[in-house]
């Protein structure tokens, strides 16, 4: 039977009330939040004595439960399914694809015109907004099942304690049927399946990087005493308590359940992220652009309505002509050409390997300002590794690593990611001693006293087989408890100690004792090292006897020389400074958050060249620009404890947030608050976030597009808009491209189509208070804006000028209506040439004039023709064809619709359909010189723009 059973079978004590749970997370009467119960409902268990925890619950036994306690548990909790494993919400998927703020303009404008009984543009209002929904729909869905099916490969077996027959049985289960009070056993590479109390544990480590962010395993222990009354529950700073998602790296243990499911920690984070999501930097714009849009058309249709009545007195075709123009405003087309932009950007960057679960998000990436980044496992690899070997002052010195080497090579017990790290990295480099001397046949273990949590040592006695009796006593741990051991220190510029360890003699000339000043060095260069963002281990050793069949033990960690220092961390990943010089290029900002020290962050941010004195502008709260001077490293590295003094005063707070680059020791809920500011400063800017853990799941779902990776928790992936199936942000950074490529084409597409519309409302309006005919039947306007619309079908696969993917873009309202105001009525003039052709020339002057369709037909081709002709100069602020060039699906198509309107006056029965007649053969000389004279007017008009507006698209 084991320690545990002993205990927890002989005479449990009496029922004690916990402690106190006060602090942060205590629940009020008036509200309790699921992540209040789940720690509430933990410190019960986790603040009393390991042998009190099964008198709570009746049911519950150090043995585990029976099958029959387990089923029943089991149908009253539920199965313990992850998060991320709900059912597809497909009719959710469905309404948002429909609730768009244009395709609701649409609907509306299909139900007015079905009601006038105009059936053809109801039908293709409605197929717009059929085709952009079911595209949508179709490729969200895509995603959410590749999502749903990642999260789903991978089945965790658990190993729990059962009572068969009243006796324990050690039973390997699906994850699944773990329920409340099972007993489960943990050992290096188990995932603990919910949130458990430790009830034994030997030299047990927990990673929990993916709820802390921290580097480095953190020793877990049971609980032996009551928690004092006074003390305050901590969740993610508590040596007993393992929560679910969290992983054993080394030792081993057992743990009772208390939580599974929806009832876990995990679980109220996310309940959090149930809550409705607030609008992005997109979706405000595309609803500002939306209601600029029916704000014109509510006030052009009326007035076009009112000057045609009253000059034609025909009010009935008065309000169809106002339909019309309604119709002709609105850029029908958008939904479809924003759907096809998000498609073929979707399928660009699904070939990197990448699964965007939301469309928006590739808009948002285009507009992204700052890119927030968990450390762990993001920048760097999420792995363990040797950085150097140095001596107790800090000098290079092999002799630590060597040591090291044989320490952690021979031990026999869990191996854990230090000593891994350690025999890897001598291996790879060849570092150890020297050939021959490497093999671990070559050497002789003699005993070991293994790693504990209390002790942090791990020491072994080792010899060679000729050594004759003498042998060598290593020890490696923490800096301060080998220090603690150590009479002596090993001189670096002293040789008589072997490099190769051929030869295990100490002579005296080789150390000499440590005095306090020699001590508090050592302290100083390890508080050095560490500020540098290092973890250390130092190495001490000794010479001892050995014995045939000895056996040491902790008393032998006694009087040993300090050899020196291997220092640890998490490497960069390759690409990792490659990418962040690419993002900075596309001009994205790059913040760290991270729940790990700040000495770390600083060494990950420093060697990305993040961490640069700077000479900075901060806006105060007023909005006005303030010079600060230069702003130290220091300055730029700003903690949770600091944060959370801070967040009293909103403007200081606010500063802090400009400032800082680095944002270390952060709870989940102050990374979510650091992403909310950043999204609010500099008047409201696009923010990513970059994460794979619990802890970023709050800030992964807050920021304007969440981005989570393949290997991280469900719950960041569920959480995330884009799923990276390779953890590389060189494909961010190809994203961001490809985002501002999307959005930039459809800018093009808008502008355009407003500009060309708001300009032939000015032409109506002349046209209907001078012309006694309609200039233009109504079906023959809606043939025209079809034909224009599928011409710019083809933009989502037009060139972008290179210049314009160096800033971040998004909707801008107020660059929209400048463009339309500014470029849209330099149309009406060549408008209103046709007319006077038409009323000059062909003297088509009244109502009842056999020539009318002639007109209608002239304006007809000139209307089309500049618009097609056009796009090639709207495209791009540059000279087109000259400096820069349209892709050849734009142009093939818009070459195609132009045929396709010249055609339309000369094919039988289309022509009688839309009225229209040939035109006479010297209009052609008219349209080119008019098209012409209009490339020329909106090329100067452009250059004259840029140089007011300093932008173009």
């Amino acid at each position: 039977m084991t320690f545990v059973d002993t205990i927890f079978t002989s005479r449990l004590l009496s029922f004690r009330r916990p402690p106190n749970i006060s602090g942060p997370d205590t629940p009020t009467a008036d509200h309790v939040t699921h992540e209040q119960l789940a720690t509430s409902k933990l410190a019960r268990f986790a603040q009393i004595p390991a042998s009190e925890i099964f008198a709570l619950e009746p049911t519950w036994s150090p043995l585990g439960l029976t099958e029959e306690s387990a089923a029943e548990i089991l149908k009253q909790h539920g199965p313990n399914i992850p998060v991320a494993e709900r059912p597809l919400a497909a009719l959710s998927i469905l309404w948002t694809a429909l609730w768009n703020p244009f395709n609701v303009l649409l609907v509306v404008l299909a139900c007015v015109n079905i009601a006038t009984q105009d059936v053809a543009t109801f039908v293709v209002m409605m197929a717009m907004v059929v085709a952009s929904t079911g595209l949508r729909y179709w490729q969200e869905m895509k995603s959410m099942v590749q999502a749903l099916k990642l999260v789903r490969s991978i089945v965790t077996r658990v190993r729990v304690v059962r009572r068969v027959n009243g006796i324990a049985q050690e039973l390997e289960i699906d994850q699944k049927l773990v329920v409340p009070g099972d007993v489960i056993a943990v050992a290096s590479g188990d995932v603990f399946p919910g949130d458990c109390v430790l009830i034994s544990s030997e030299a047990l480590a927990v990673a929990q990087a993916s709820l802390t962010g921290e580097l480095m395993p953190v020793d877990k222990t049971l609980r032996l005493i009551a928690a004092p009354e006074s003390e305050a529950f901590h969740l993610l700073n508590n040596d007993n308590v393992c929560l679910s998602g969290t992983s054993a790296s080394a030792g081993n243990g057992r743990a009772v359940v208390i939580s599974t499911g929806k009832d876990t920690y995990m679980a109220g984070i996310a309940e959090e992220l149930n809550r409705k999501r607030p609008e992005n930097a997109i979706q405000i714009g595309i609803r500002k652009v939306s209601y600029v849009l029916m704000g014109f058309m509510a006030v052009m249709a009326p007035i076009v309505f009112i000057v045609q009545g009253a000059v034609s007195h025909d009010w009935k075709g008065a309000v169809m002509f106002a339909i019309a123009i309604a119709v002709g405003i609105t850029p029908e087309m958008l939904p479809m050409i924003v759907t096809s932009n998000l498609a073929l950007s979707a399928v660009r960057i699904a070939k990197k390997n990448v699964i965007v679960k939301r469309f928006d998000a590739i808009q948002n990436l285009g507009a992204v300002r700052v890119l927030c980044s968990d450390k762990t496992g993001t920048l760097t690899i999420d792995l363990v590794s040797v950085s150097t070997s140095v001596s107790s002052n800090g000098e290079h010195s092999e002799l630590p690593i060597k040591l090291a080497y044989i320490n952690s090579l021979l031990q026999t017990g869990t191996r854990s990611p230090i000593d891994r790290a350690i025999v890897e990295y001598v291996h790879a480099n060849e570092k150890g001693p020297a050939p021959g001397d490497g093999h671990q046949d070559s050497w002789h273990k003699h005993g070991e006293v293994p790693f504990d949590s209390t002790r942090r040592l791990l020491s072994v006695l080792v010899s060679r087989p000729s050594a004759d009796g003498e042998g060598l006593f290593i020890t490696k741990g923490a800096v301060e408890e080998v220090l603690e051991r150590c009479v002596s220190m090993y001189r670096q510029q002293q040789q008589s100690f072997s490099p190769s360890l051929s030869d295990f003699k100490l002579e005296r000339t080789a150390y000499t004792t440590l005095t306090e000043d020699d001590r508090r060095a050592i302290l100083d260069t390890s508080k050095r090292l560490n500020e540098e963002g290092l973890r250390l281990v130092a190495v001490a050793c000794k010479c001892a006897a050995v014995k045939t069949f000895m056996t040491i033990s902790t008393a032998d960690e006694e009087d040993l020389v300090f050899i020196g220092f291997v220092s640890l961390l998490d490497p960069l990943k390759p690409d990792a400074a490659d990418a962040i010089k690419e993002l900075s290029k596309l001009n994205v900002q790059v913040r760290i958050l991270t729940g790990d020290a700040p000495a770390v962050a600083g060494k990950v941010a420093r060697d990305l060249g993040l961490l640069n004195a700077r000479n900075v502008m901060l806006k105060s709260a007023k909005g006005d620009e303030e010079a600060v001077g230069t702003i130290s490293e220091a300055d730029l590295i700003v903690t949770g404890p600091q944060l959370a003094e801070l967040s009293k005063d909103k403007d200081a707070f606010a500063e802090a947030v400009e400032r800082a680059v680095i944002f270390a020791k952060l709870s989940p809920y102050q990374k979510l608050e650091v992403v909310k500011a950043l999204r609010a400063g500099d008047g409201g800017r696009a923010v990513a976030f970059l994460g794979d853990g619990v802890n970023d799941a709050l800030a992964i779902r807050g920021a304007d597009v969440g981005i989570s990776v393949d290997s991280g928790t469900e719950i960041a992936k569920e959480a995330a808009d884009v799923i990276l199936l390779e953890k590389s942000l060189g494909v961010v950074a190809l994203g961001v491209v490809q985002g501002r490529i999307t959005l930039l084409n459809t800018v093009k597409y808008i502008k355009m189509a407003c500009s060309s519309n708001f300009g032939n409302v000015f032409s109506v309006l002349v046209a209907s208070a001078w012309l006694p005919y309609q200039p233009m039947l109504p079906l023959q306007l809606l043939t025209q804006n079809l034909l224009y619309d599928f011409s710019q079908g083809s933009i989502p696969w037009d060139n972008v000028d290179p210049e314009y993917l160096e800033t971040p873009r998004t909707w801008s309202a107020l660059s929209i209506i400048r463009f339309m105001v500014c470029l849209g009525p330099f149309s009406s003039p060549f408008d209103i040439t046709t007319f006077c052709i038409n009323w000059f020339h062909y003297g088509i002057r009244t109502a009842d004039s056999p020539l009318v369709p002639l007109a209608q037909t002239n304006w007809f081709l000139e209307g089309s023709l500049t618009q097609l002709f056009i796009i090639q100069f709207l495209r791009t602020g540059k000279i087109p064809f000259i400096q820069s060039r349209a892709s050849l699906p734009l142009v093939l198509v818009t070459f195609g619709m132009a045929c396709i309107s010249m055609a339309i006056p000369y094919v039988p029965k289309v022509n009688s359909a839309l009225q229209m007649r040939p035109p006479h053969p010297e209009f052609y000389a008219y349209l080119v010189g008019i098209i012409a004279a209009y490339a020329c007017v909106v090329h100067a008009v452009k250059v004259l723009y840029q140089m007011r507006f300093k932008e173009w698209l």
